[in-house]
């Protein structure tokens, strides 16, 4: 044992991702401490692992506990059920860190037969097979396919299935096809679960909430103790061979607070908090132990309501705004990698970034944003600007409780005011403020919302074409600044129906390049996901994407 046991797209159900993040970061309400503040030097150094008798285990600090082995049901995704089971059950294809794709449990990338109409074969090894030794088939496809394939199934998402058709041709292999014209250019990702076995007749819904049954991943479920822990075990089916560590328990601990004392402690061996500034400093005063901050693709912006918040008013926010400052403030005390994001629709890390951001908004200059203001016949009245009786005094909104956000809104406030605009911060605390954003609670309901700026995260993707229409497209209920730019709506309407990834990638950047001159938000910075564990464990690597910390599982390794 180490120790005393050595023992997470842009996605088409974007607005409930992009609402969970927002919501859920209102528990990050730590602050950059003062530069005269003490650092102490270690106080104690993570024991190393204790091998007995070859057997190895890891013990992983969870901040969740898994609620349904089928994490695929509308009420049950939570990350803790997919850092989890992963490693369990079968997912045809998985995403790199890199956001790269690559086969698992299918032979190959899914198979694109004909291209309009779109038919897709899905062919799943010969070699995968179920812990009780029925094969991983077709059956369990299908099974999958019947659960998420109309808007009133219990599933997370149904996006791609709702308009494809099923037809099975083998014991390994189904086909997906979609009505001529209507491709659905996420097809790549379909059937990538992890999704549950067929062939026990459990419920979709509720058939799971015990235990898994079976497992054909890397490990299987050994012991699950509610409230407490879950232990998996290698499975000796797996088709990659036997992993190196023997087991994995993941210890539920809700108090974030605690997990770096566990760690310091060897009560676990890896943690995945939600970064604070104080409780990266304390883990990293751990002897013993690694860590790495990373940057995902979850990312925070200021959108702007544009049907009361004119295009010169963006432009002066834009010119005004010194989004530098508010990144070395907010988010380089994790990381001196930290930068701001000139991208809506890819972020940092994908091969398809590009940073578009015109140079009269990459340095901060409030001469320039009055300038704007004057030129469309704004006139100083004492520190405002007003116009036609208005006063230039704008309203911004974020979720209160989440102090990053609500510094963040002070730095906006203080840096507009230079330039003649008036901020006002009014919040309404955590996820309470979505409904009048995104209009739920408006009357009448939809966009516009209730806002003139608003702060929180959208989170991105691999393949964002179809969530940047949602996000971006003329008419969209998850536009909720009301946003219209007939050019981009038709790139991003092109992006969503153009299966060359590289040349939707074009249209892609097309469409964000163009968004900076009519400005539906302002892109800021991505936000860090931070990975500790004890340093005798190998091939641990954060991934950023869903598929989280646990992606390569079956690949740690613990140093002799």
């Amino acid at each position: 044992m180490m120790g005393n046991a050595c023992k997470s797209r842009w996605v088409p159900v974007l607005l409930a991702i992009a609402l969970l993040a927002a919501a859920c970061g209102s528990s990050d309400n730590q602050t950059a401490p003062s530069p005269d503040q003490s650092t102490e030097p270690p106080e104690a150094t993570a024991p190393a692992p204790a091998l007995e008798d070859d057997h190895t285990e890891v013990v992983i600090g969870l901040e969740q506990e898994i609620t349904n082995f089928n994490n695929l049901t509308a009420a049950d995704q939570l990350l803790a059920g997919r850092q989890i089971m992963r490693a369990v059950w079968p997912t045809c294809v998985r995403v790199r860190p890199d956001f790269s794709f690559e086969p698992y449990f299918c032979e190959s990338l899914p198979t694109v037969i004909t291209e309009d109409p779109l038919v897709v074969e899905y062919r799943l090894r010969e070699d995968a097979t179920w812990s009780d030794g029925t094969p991983v088939s077709s059956d369990d496809l299908v099974f999958f396919f019947e659960n998420c394939n109309e808007a009133g199934d219990d599933c997370g998402s149904t996006a791609g299935f709702d308009s494809a058709e099923l037809e099975v041709l083998d014991d390994k292999a189904v086909r997906l096809s979609w009505p001529e014209g209507q491709p659905y250019v996420e097809y790549i990702q379909l059937f990538s679960g992890p999704f549950p076995p067929a062939h026990l007749g459990r419920d979709w819904s509720d058939g799971f909430r015990a235990d898994p049954g079976v497992g054909a991943g890397p490990y299987v479920v050994d012991d699950y103790n509610p409230g407490s822990d879950l232990t998996l075990v290698a499975n000796p089916t797996w088709f990659g061979g036997e992993p190196a560590i023997d087991e994995v328990t993941f210890r539920f601990i809700s108090d974030v607070g605690n997990l770096p004392l566990a760690l310091e402690n060897g009560e676990v061996d890896v943690i995945y908090p939600q970064p604070q500034v104080d409780l990266v400093e304390q883990v990293n005063r751990i002897g013993g132990v690694e860590s790495s901050v990373t940057f995902g693709p979850t990312w925070e912006h200021i959108t702007f309501n544009t049907a009361a918040v004119p295009l010169e008013a963006r432009r002066a926010v834009a010119l005004a705004l010194d989004r530098e400052l508010i990144v070395a403030a907010l988010m380089r005390p994790f990381s001196e990698s930290a930068q701001t994001l000139g991208n809506r629709i890819f972020v940092n890390g994908q091969s398809q970034y590009e940073d578009h951001t015109p140079a009269e908004f990459q340095q901060r200059d409030p001469a320039a944003a009055r300038a704007v203001l004057e030129e469309a016949g704004w006139e100083l009245d004492g520190d405002v600007y007003a116009k036609d009786g208005r006063r230039l005094s704008l309203r911004i909104r974020t979720t209160g409780g989440n102090n990053r956000r609500e510094q963040f809104q002070e730095l906006v406030q203080n840096q507009l005011a230079e330039a003649g605009i008036a901020i006002t911060i009014d919040n309404l605390p955590g996820g309470e403020i979505f409904g009048p954003v995104f209009g739920s609670t408006n009357d009448p309901p939809g966009p516009p919302g209730d806002f003139d700026l608003v702060i929180f995260a959208w989170v991105g993707g691999p393949l964002p074409a179809a969530a940047a229409l949602q996000v971006f497209g003329t008419g969209s209920d998850s536009n909720p600044g009301a946003y219209v730019d007939d050019r981009v709506n038709d790139l991003l309407t092109e992006a969503t129906f153009t299966l060359d990834l590289d040349r939707q990638a074009e249209l892609l950047n097309q469409a964000d390049a163009l968004m900076w001159e009519t400005l539906p938000n302002m892109p800021v910075y991505q936000l860090p996901f931070f990975l500790a564990w004890n340093d005798k464990i190998q091939n641990i690597q954060d991934n950023p994407t869903a598929e989280s910390f646990t992606w390569n599982l079956e690949d740690w390794a613990l140093a002799n």
